[in-house]
């Protein structure tokens, strides 16, 4: 493991299972001392999760109470400011991570000084035969249109095409790592977004024009429970948030801003 102390963040709303499921999983297979684990409740109102807290209490381990779900930008601003990381790990609360996951990212992190993030490959669990599942997303990329889609989905695990290290034109705001002193120059989430989507494409291009680079991983692979972080969310809400921050990412980065940033970047 290379020299390094990453604060891994995790916005949490119910699911208890799904939270113990990750945390087992990061015990089990990322380096102690290598990280702290910092739980972001956004206002959770299922029964146990409490408990759970208190079960795991320890020296690298916070939990910050929200009174009510602030949404995916704020829920990660409120914790970058009391973790203390060389690095920030943003998670799902429905993920698993696999041996070497963050020894890879911070790897490739290190490898690059002008780097600012660094994406895993995040699989879809969509049935019981693990060799079927394929990737949700190898980070993303810019359609004609300047809105971002993801990169390499629906590939198998080995397929050479999701299993070579490239610059990204873009990450995707869960299974990835980001590079503090990065955040601090240009800013972490923009909470001018609504509860979410987008605000991970707006600082991907923010670090981009600032000229770091944002790389995908394929050593580090991530297991992801498509949405079932998301059920608190009335459909209303869904659909507000993803209007009203789909129109104000266009307001900020008009595709002939995007087009310059990728040139600059050589992408």
């Amino acid at each position: 493991m290379t020299n390094t102390f990453t604060s891994i963040i995790v916005p949490v709303f119910n699911n208890l299972a799904f939270v113990k499921a990750l945390y087992q999983s990061v015990l089990a297979v990322t380096p102690r001392g290598s990280y702290e684990l910092v739980f972001v409740d956004n206002g959770s109102t299922e029964s146990g999760l409490q408990a759970f807290y208190e079960s795991i209490a320890g020296k690298n381990i916070t939990v910050i109470y929200n009174e009510a779900n602030l949404g995916f930008g704020r829920a990660n601003n409120i914790a970058f400011k009391k973790s203390r990381g060389d690095y920030i790990a943003l998670l799902n609360s429905d993920m698993l991570v696999t041996p070497g996951w963050l020894e890879a990212l911070a790897a490739r992190c290190i490898a690059h000084p002008d780097c600012g993030a660094v994406q895993a490959k995040i699989l879809l669990v969509d049935d019981n035969d693990k060799t079927k599942w394929k990737t949700q997303t190898c980070g993303a990329k810019f359609n004609d249109d300047g809105m971002p889609v993801y990169h390499l989905n629906g590939h198998l695990a080995d397929a050479p095409e999701v299993n070579t290290s490239f610059e990204l034109q873009a990450f995707m705001g869960a299974g990835v790592l980001l590079k503090r002193s990065v955040i601090e120059k240009v800013g972490f989430f923009d909470e001018s977004y609504d509860l979410v989507f987008m605000e991970d494409t707006d600082l991907s291009l923010r670090m981009s024009e600032a000229g770091y680079r944002i790389f995908f991983e394929p050593r580090s692979l991530l297991y992801h429970f498509h949405s079932a972080s998301m059920p608190h969310l009335s459909q209303t809400e869904y659909d507000r948030s993803r209007i009203s921050n789909a129109d104000l990412f266009r307001q900020k980065w008009p595709k002939e801003r995007i087009t310059d940033v990728l040139k600059k970047q050589g992408l």
